[in-house]
């Protein structure tokens, strides 16, 4: 029998977390991994390239074909980091953007059905540590991370502090 060989977006995990500062204002950092294979990957790759931002400190340490994507918001400000590095918006970051902004969008609009978690994935390390780079999680807080309509939800608002961000940067 053949193997079948999946592409796409896979093995996707969010969090949040809310705090309040002592001056009542509200923050949220959300952060949100996926597994990019196939065009995706490419597409990113290709996005990553016309940016001219430099593909080792953009790459992910976890793994290399990992996207992880970091946003930190208040209600006058957000801003986005990818694979720990900070994305400022300029000109010539707008592929990147344009590219973190489809991928959301598309893991949003994606049916629950259809997300995929590889055994593999499951079984490993990298599923306790791909969410934050550098921290670990146990197996009960990664169930709730991978269910899917949590990061539908979640990449919804990524996608949203994505276009906050560039509509922002397009009225200066």
């Amino acid at each position: 029998m053949d193997k079948i060989s999946f592409t796409g977006l896979k093995n996707m995990c969010y969090a949040v977390e809310r705090f309040r500062d002592t001056e009542d204002i509200v923050s949220y950092e959300r952060w949100m991994n996926v597994a990019l294979t196939g065009k995706d990957l490419h597409k990113f790759r290709m996005a990553l390239r016309k940016s001219g931002l430099p593909k080792r400190i953009y790459t992910n340490p976890v793994q290399k074909n990992f996207l992880n994507i970091n946003t930190f918001s208040t209600k006058t400000e957000d801003c986005i980091a990818v694979n720990d590095a900070l994305l400022q918006a300029d000109d010539s970051t707008l592929p990147m953007f344009s590219a973190l902004a489809k991928i959301t969008r598309k893991i949003s609009r994606k049916n629950e059905n259809e997300f995929m978690l590889e055994k593999q994935y499951i079984n490993s390390k990298k599923y306790n540590n791909s969410l934050i780079i550098d921290k670990e999680f146990s197996n009960e807080y990664c169930e709730q991370f991978h269910n899917p309509s949590y990061v539908k939800k979640g990449a919804e608002k990524i996608n949203k502090a994505i276009q906050r961000i560039m509509e922002r940067y397009f009225s200066q």
